[in-house]
């Protein structure tokens, strides 16, 4: 199975989120499941480090079209990823840097088989809308603030079309996963 991890890249992150972010990714490499992240810093890169631990299997999807642009543009970690994945050379927004965090949400997602949620913003906002829209199996670490909060539970409550959606609400990490 491969499972996502979406939450805050940047920002003040308190040390019990970040080591939360470290322990999914170790129960996701535990699991023999490959671990899949926006490739940026912060929680989600916790995430990679905890996988790391285990050996497992950690694809990143980056917003650059190569490498150097992964590190250099964006100030982006490269090690850790069994896989970086990049938008198209030819992405023809390229110029809008918003529309190439965007473009690698929306690829990220559709890779995944489930997508778990811890604290996160804007950017993981998007990533739960296209989650939930494309069916996808949902976790939310709850108590890591942030859109798991309140943003995520009203999305669901307005958005449902009387489908149950598969979404999972736990406060542990291991039992999440």
């Amino acid at each position: 199975m491969k499972i996502a991890v979406y939450c805050s890249a940047l920002g003040n992150i308190p040390e019990d989120i970040m080591a939360k972010a470290r322990e999914l990714g170790r129960e996701i490499a535990r699991g023999r499941h490959t671990l899949i992240t926006g490739a940026c810093p912060g929680l989600p890169y916790e995430a990679v480090l905890g996988a790391n631990e285990y050996n497992g299997n950690v694809i990143g999807f980056s917003p650059a079209r190569n490498q150097k642009e992964h590190a250099e543009r964006f100030q982006f970690p490269t090690e850790g990823f069994t896989e970086l994945r990049y938008i198209p050379q030819d992405f023809i927004y390229f110029e809008d840097i918003q529309a190439c965090y965007k473009s690698r949400n929306v690829t990220s997602v559709a890779e995944c088989n489930a997508a778990v949620f811890i604290s996160g913003g804007k950017g993981s906002n998007t990533e739960f809308a296209n989650a939930y829209a494309m069916g996808k199996i949902i976790g939310v670490l709850s108590g890591t603030g942030g859109i798991t909060r309140k943003l995520i539970p009203t999305t669901i409550e307005e958005l449902s079309d009387g489908k149950k959606k598969p979404v999972i609400f736990r406060e542990d990490p291991i039992m999440l996963i």
